[in-house]
């Protein structure tokens, strides 16, 4: 017996039920608008982060954001129907997401933005794409074509260009913790995307910051009471919400959905235009703006739309988050091909 294209039926459905298996095949638009979403509450973090930083110091408003993330998450898990814990087999991931987003990547950018400006620290960031491509590549063996690469390359040097137009090279203690932030997010961007893969983005981020709740509560307690009583002006107050509100959490949410969606390499390179989106915001907040703004933006911009549409290689395929539908069954060699079992 043949199917329709000539071939043996039972081989026809094995085939059909292997693509089924493996998942839908990748659009280049899969997580675009979830990840554009979480880059924009992130751009905000650097001049949050300079603007509160003086009034509570690095370590008190790290364990600020992990705490207030963590009061979110419970009542979301609780609102939702999901407080339940996912299982031991992914207690591993949710500590390497959770101590890279939640502990290393904010203190690290704090102690960084003692020493050097927003604007600065913006640009730096852009590092991380190139840092997470490459982690990710390793750890989730993403095969990615030669254009990604070297669009990711081209974006990189544009970064390293503005970086060094705008004297950011003498800033030297700030940028060893710069790249210190860069490290621990990109960490913490794969291993969460891994983990938002098989229990959801909400439950993932949710549960690596309720695991980090129970040590941050008594150290930012100890370090709140060890702080000098001054008073606290209402600018450092709005960048420690934001920080914790939207930096640490609903943009996070976005953004680990994006990634569950849109594969870690592709999606993680919107990050390219975090840092343009933050001196923006400095410019608007701090008045800090300089001239290569816009000549590097539209570099890197036009870098970053080829390594979107760099679908993956060799058709490799996205796994399904695992807040959409179950993977289907396997088509047996029995099964008719008119009738897929997807």
């Amino acid at each position: 017996m043949s199917g329709r294209d000539g071939r043996p039926a039972g081989l026809t459905a094995t085939a059909a039920g292997r693509a089924a298996a493996n998942g839908p095949r990748a659009r280049w638009t899969d997580g675009l608008l979830l990840g554009a979403a979480g880059v924009i509450g992130f751009s905000g973090t650097a001049p949050a982060t300079r603007v509160a930083v003086p009034a509570f110091g690095p370590v008190t408003l790290t364990f600020a954001r992990i705490v207030i993330a963590a009061v979110l998450g419970t009542v979301t898990l609780a609102a939702g129907g999901r407080l339940r814990w996912p299982g031991r087999r992914h207690l591993a991931g949710l500590l390497a997401m959770g101590l890279g987003l939640a502990v290393g990547y904010p203190l690290f950018l704090a102690l960084a933005e003692q020493k050097v400006p927003a604007s600065h620290a913006a640009v730096d960031i852009a590092l991380v794409p190139a840092a997470t491509a490459v982690l990710s590549a390793a750890r989730n063996s993403e095969r990615l074509p030669r254009p990604f690469w070297l669009a990711c390359l081209a974006g990189l040097a544009a970064v390293t260009g503005y970086a060094a137009t705008s004297g950011g090279a003498s800033a030297r203690t700030g940028d060893l913790w710069l790249a210190a932030a860069v490290l621990s997010c990109a960490v913490g961007y794969v291993e969460g995307a891994r983990v938002a893969r098989r229990i959801g983005a909400i439950p993932a981020l949710c549960w690596a910051m309720l695991l980090l709740a129970p040590a941050a509560a008594p150290l930012l307690a100890a370090a709140a009471l060890t702080r000098p009583a001054t008073p606290v002006p209402a600018s450092a107050w709005a960048g420690l919400g934001y920080v914790g509100v939207i930096s640490m959490f609903a943009a996070s949410l976005a953004w680990y959905r994006g990634l569950a969606a849109g594969g870690t390499a592709r999606i993680g390179q919107l990050n390219l235009a975090q840092p343009f989106l933050a001196v923006g915001w400095s410019a608007l907040l701090l008045g800090d703006l300089t001239w290569a703004v816009p000549v590097t933006a539209a570099i890197v911009l036009c870098c970053m739309a080829v390594c979107l549409r760099s679908a993956p290689a060799h058709g490799q395929t996205v796994p399904p988050a695992a807040s959409q539908n179950p993977p289907p069954i396997r088509a047996t060699r029995q099964a008719h091909p008119d009738h897929d079992t997807s």
